[in-house]
């Protein structure tokens, strides 16, 4: 199911709803709109960070890559360990990736290898909220994932969503204590061919209806002030109207709007879910939005690894992928734009009797570029079989406080629960200085 800004889904995972925001949704969903908490947002959102507000794109391997046969091959190790992949040569001396990567060789002087990442989460649902936003579940609280956190400390740009989630928001990805106000913008697939539109920058109705419906609306609210004036009717017809601009706003209609790009470099990104999906990517921060997630579903591979990573799941992610790192590049965007690869864990170096790998955390690979962080290397080090790092182990920790630094948020700073508890906005890690040193 398709998650917006406010779905019932969302509404059952928040803190409670107040009465402004029971009347934010009452009114616009007169308008079959679901865009209340996406315009409180662009009211409530702090400042522009001075100096050195990036953006970020997330790329997400849903189920848990194996680090194994992409980033972390172990070519001497016995068969039952180094499976049926070989590696190959880049164009950076002595890194060697997957031979199924051909276009990431090409480009790997723009990125770098964490291969000593480790956690010790190895469940789907609370390793991927782990790995997107540096705390480990508790059973008394829901932390807020990275965008989210961009969203609330940079706000907007433009009238373009900042934080959107491509093609729906992930486990773990939403906004947690901070309530609704800073869940992503999901937007579908858009590798539907010549089907893709977003749902709230596209009128669902024509433009006489949306008139008449406008009308309605004013009139409903002239009942409500007579019988209860409140302040917070006044800021809703300023949240109606961001609303009505947003639909009917060309900006945002031509930021997601793939039939701009020319038919190469469609080509170039791949005709698929997740090439689509990184061309849409380099579109939103070219178009204002902050912080974008991607998910490539189905890596999950506890049978038949070799035959799905070979044919469904590789070539999406390598023509998407170096594409997306090379037009950011090509277009100056790359220098301001972090480019992260993770999925929720890696995957058990012994291949199982299904010619599958299982869950493994203990040991997976990362990948970190653009945004001023150093390419073209290799950080750490895992063991012969790539079951434990070997040197330099690198935490979800560590990995959250340098997406703060890269990003210019100061990860101390302290946030208040509904509940007045103070949380930083990440604890416990270590700037991975090899990145941003």
């Amino acid at each position: 199911m398709k998650t917006v800004f406010l779905s019932r889904r969302t509404l059952a995972n928040c803190e409670g709803m107040s009465r402004r925001e029971v009347l934010q949704v009452g009114a616009l969903s007169t308008f079959g709109l679901s865009l209340p908490a996406f315009l409180r947002a662009q009211s409530a959102a702090a400042a522009e960070t001075p100096g050195r507000a990036k953006n970020c794109i997330l790329l997400f391997m849903n189920g848990g890559p194996t680090h194994m046969d992409t980033w972390d091959l172990k070519p001497d190790a016995p068969s039952e360990y180094r499976g049926e992949f070989n590696p190959i040569e880049t164009n950076v001396s002595g890194m060697q990736i997957s031979e199924h990567l051909p276009q990431m060789a090409k480009v790997a002087d723009r990125y770098s290898i964490i291969r000593s990442f480790t956690s010790p989460e190895a469940s789907h649902e609370r390793a991927c909220h782990y790995m997107l936003t540096g705390y480990r579940v508790l059973p008394t609280i829901e932390y807020p994932a990275y965008g989210s956190v961009v969203l609330r400390e940079q706000g907007f740009k433009t009238k373009v969503p900042p934080y959107v989630a491509v093609p729906q928001t992930l486990r773990g990805g939403g906004p947690g204590y901070m309530g609704t106000v800073y869940q992503p913008f999901s937007v579908g697939d858009p590798g539907a061919q010549g089907k893709f539109t977003v749902r709230d920058v596209t009128s669902p109705v024509g433009d006489d209806r949306m008139k008449a419906r406008a009308e309605l609306l004013r009139a409903q609210d002239a009942k409500f002030r007579q019988n209860d004036p409140d302040r917070n009717l006044a800021a809703l017809d300023e949240f109606y109207q961001r609303a009505y601009d947003l639909v009917n706003s060309p900006e945002a209609k031509k930021a997601f709007d793939l039939k701009q790009e020319s038919e190469a470099l469609k080509d170039r990104y791949g005709r698929n879910s997740m090439g689509m999906s990184c061309l849409l990517a380099r579109r939103l921060i070219e178009a204002g939005t902050r912080f974008v997630t991607i998910s490539q579903p189905g890596w999950d591979t506890h049978g038949n690894n070799f035959k799905s990573l070979r044919e469904r799941l590789l070539p999406p992610l390598d023509g998407g992928f170096s594409a997306l790192l090379s037009d950011l590049d090509d277009r100056g965007l790359l220098k301001d734009t972090l480019v992260l690869w993770m999925g929720e864990f890696g995957r058990t170096p012994k291949i199982n009797r299904t010619a599958g790998r299982d869950h493994w955390s203990r040991a997976q690979s990362v990948v970190f570029a653009g945004g001023g962080t150093r390419g073209g290397q290799i950080i750490g080090k895992t063991d012969a079989t790539a079951s434990l790092p070997a040197e330099r182990p690198v935490t979800p920790e560590d990995m959250a406080a340098t997406i703060y630094q890269v990003l210019g948020i100061d990860a101390h700073k302290l946030y208040q629960t509904s509940t007045n508890r103070p949380i930083r906005i990440a604890e416990g890690g270590q700037v991975i200085r090899e990145l941003v040193g």
